[in-house]
C-alpha cells in the first residue's frame, strides 16, 4: 500500500519515511552477511551468497528476515513521533542458482544477479501481506527443522508451468533463535447493514477494466468478509476497491486488499485482508455497527 500512501504524503514526507526505513534495514541485512543488490522504489533486493557463499545462507537469510520484521516496530515508532503513518512490509526469500557479475555497458555497471530465480522472488513477495515472510520449498528444505512454519499454501506465478509451495515462517530456531510473536486471526464481526462495494482485480500492479459489485458483511480492524456472487477469485488475488454509502455516494476508490481465504460466518463469505486502508475508510469503517 505504500504506492497508494505516498500519493496523499508530501515528497519530503515520502523521502524522510523511505530512508529511515532503509536506514533500519540496511543494518540488519549488513550484520546477517547480505549483499544489497539495490534499493528499487520503497523495496529492498539483497542476496546471501554472493559474491561468497556459504553453508547457512539460507538460514542467514530467513534469521535476517525475522529480525527486519521485528524491527518494524522501532520503525513505525520513529515514524509516529514525526506525525508520520505507520508502514508494513512483506519479505520473499526463495533460494537458486542466478546469474551474478557486472551487468550492463562500458558506460555504466553494477554488481547485480539476473535470472528466472531472481523474477521468482519477486513474484513469491508479491504474495505476501504486511509483517509476513514467504519462503519456498527449496529455502524450507535448506533450513530444515529449525523453522517455525505458521502456514503452508499452494500458488501458481507467473511464468511457472506447476504450482508451487510457499511457507509463512513464524520463526527461527537454532543458533538463532528469533521469533515473530504468534499469530491469531482475528475474528470479523457482522454488519448490522451490509456495505457496497465495487472491485476490480489487480494484476501485476495495475488494476483491471471491468468492475464487480460485492457486499461487505462483517468487518475487522485489517479485514472484512464479502459476498461475492458470480464471481471466482484465487486465494491471494490483490483487490482495488470502492467503498459505496447508504446514499450512493463514493466514500473512496482507494482501498486496496488481498483475499485470504474463506470466513465460516457467514457461510461462503470470502475474506479480504486490507493492504492499505486510506483515512476516508477508516472513518467510514468506524461508524459503521
Amino acid at each position: 500500500g505504500f504506492t497508494s500512501l505516498s500519493e496523499r504524503l508530501m515528497p519530503e514526507q515520502v523521502l524522510a519515511i523511505v530512508n529511515n526505513y532503509f536506514k533500519v534495514m540496511t543494518g540488519i541485512l549488513l550484520s546477517y552477511g547480505a549483499t544489497i543488490d539495490e534499493f528499487i522504489g520503497d523495496s529492498i533486493l539483497a542476496v546471501f551468497g554472493a559474491p561468497r557463499v556459504q553453508e547457512d545462507d539460507s538460514q542467514r537469510a530467513v534469521a535476517c528476515a525475522v529480525e527486519m520484521q521485528l524491527a518494524m516496530q522501532g520503525v513505525n515508532a520513529a515514524n509516529r513521533r514525526e506525525g508520520y503513518p505507520e508502514v508494513r512490509m512483506g519479505i520473499g526469500i526463495h533460494t537458486g542458482e542466478v546469474v551474478v557479475g557486472n551487468i550492463g555497458s562500458e558506460k555504466r555497471a553494477k554488481y547485480g544477479v539476473v535470472g528466472k530465480n531472481v523474477n521468482l522472488t519477486s513474484r513469491i513477495e508479491s504474495y505476501t501481506l504486511g509483517g509476513q515472510i514467504l519462503i519456498s520449498d527449496s529455502t524450507q528444505k535448506l533450513c530444515g527443522d529449525i523453522l517455525r512454519l505458521d502456514n503452508v499454501m499452494e500458488v501458481m506465478p507467473k511464468g511457472v508451468s506447476q504450482p508451487i509451495s510457499v511457507y509463512e515462517v513464524g520463526g527461527i530456531g537454532g543458533r538463532f533463535q528469533r521469533f515473530l510473536p504468534e499469530k491469531n486471526l482475528p475474528a470479523l464481526r457482522a454488519l448490522s447493514t451490509p456495505v457496497r462495494v465495487r472491485f476490480s482485480v489487480m494484476a501485476d500492479k495495475h488494476g483491471g477494466h471491468r468492475c464487480y459489485t460485492a457486499t461487505m458483511v462483517s468487518l475487522g480492524d485489517e479485514a472484512a468478509g464479502f459476498l461475492v456472487p458470480g464471481v471466482e477469485l484465487d486465494r491471494l488475488t490483490n483487490l482495488k476497491m470502492s467503498l459505496v454509502a447508504d446514499d450512493g455516494s463514493e466514500v473512496t476508490s482507494e482501498l486496496y486488499g488481498k483475499v485470504t481465504g474463506h470466513s465460516a460466518s457467514p457461510p461462503d463469505t470470502l475474506r479480504v485482508d486490507f493492504t492499505f486502508i486510506p483515512a476516508e475508510a477508516a472513518v467510514f469503517f468506524a461508524s459503521l455497527k
